[in-house]
């Protein structure tokens, strides 16, 4: 009998309701953070504060001045990314995904910034033509 972990995960997983006040609009799939007054931000992966506040994507685009909901664990359909499926993915400079991984002097990382791996591309299980993101949010430390 084989294991095949990422098949099994069939709903949404745990996810939470959130105010967005920053001025921005979050697309779905965004990194973000619960902030001192929590509501939702973005993050910075150079300030210590943002991490500890670090909780999951966006699992849906989320306007300026609405609520909407963060996934913490478990999966997002239907992302949009270029990156393969089994790939982890990382917070960038910027507060977005991407498949390459964090070290000093890639994609403007210096010493001092943190890795943060939020989950893994996984292919779409309803249509396979999609990918979607099976979260984990590990901070890995600073670089």
């Amino acid at each position: 009998m084989s294991f095949r972990p990422y098949t099994e995960i069939t709903t949404a997983g745990l996810s939470d309701n959130r105010s967005n006040n920053t001025g921005s609009a979050f697309t779905k799939g965004t990194p973000a953070r619960i902030n001192n007054s929590g509501e939702l931000d973005f993050i910075n992966v150079s300030i210590e504060s943002d991490i500890k506040g670090v909780v999951g994507v966006t699992s849906e685009a989320i306007a300026n001045g609405s609520a909407g909901s963060v996934a913490t664990s478990g999966k997002v359909s239907d992302i949009t990314t270029t990156a393969a499926l089994g790939d982890t993915l990382y917070i960038d400079k910027t507060g977005a995904l991407t498949n390459i991984e964090p070290d000093v002097g890639v994609n403007s990382f210096v010493a001092g910034d943190f890795v943060i791996a939020i989950g893994v591309v996984a292919k779409n299980e309803s249509n396979p033509v999609l990918k979607d993101l099976i979260i984990f949010v590990d901070i890995r430390g600073q670089l």
